[in-house]
């Protein structure tokens, strides 16, 4: 009797455990590129580190024109579904720097000249541990990056040529398998 009791609860929690399916996300492309007579925009969605979902994205430019290109980051923008969803911040981004951030910076890119760095959304910030309450020396104090949504997402860059905004939209898809 006991080992029937034994067994019916091993073969429960095997069929239980067999359902139990993790979230894996994947995009579509892996990575976007886009290229204009002016610049070459890469970015590709970084899951991340440990799990399944992504939250941040691997950015790479390229200025193809013989002047300088400027990259305004607060004319550029996250997209979701098509829509504007705020700025992104880049690595290297320190809780002080996040907690007092009010405009991007400008980055201008040299006749040939790249740039890669990662971004991530700003408006998909956590806070970790109450940190916008916290001094920012506690080791505590800090920011999470938040889940990149399921959907049509990416960058709209804005970038000046010689006082004319130059824009386009690098996207991919995400999507969860279940």
């Amino acid at each position: 009797m006991v080992k029937k009791i034994i067994w019916c609860v091993i073969g429960i929690a095997l069929t239980v455990t067999g359902y139990a399916k993790e979230q894996v996300f994947q995009s579509t492309p892996p990575m976007q590129k886009v290229s204009t007579s002016h610049y070459e925009v890469e970015l590709e969605p970084l899951k991340a580190d440990g799990y399944q979902y992504y939250n941040r994205f691997r950015y790479r430019f390229t200025n193809k024109t013989d002047g300088n290109l400027v990259i305004s980051w607060s004319k550029s923008y996250f997209i979701v579904n098509g829509k504007r969803n705020g700025n992104f911040g880049w690595e290297g981004l320190t809780f002080d720097q996040l907690k007092g951030i009010k405009e991007e910076p400008d980055v201008t890119i040299p006749p040939g000249g790249r740039d890669a760095v990662q971004i991530f959304p700003l408006n998909l910030v956590g806070w970790r541990e109450d940190g916008v309450r916290m001094k920012s020396n506690t080791p505590e104090a800090g920011f999470t990056l938040g889940v990149i949504p399921e959907g049509e997402v990416g960058l709209s860059i804005g970038v000046m040529k010689d006082g004319k905004m130059l824009r386009k939209s690098i996207l991919v898809n995400i999507k969860m398998n279940k």
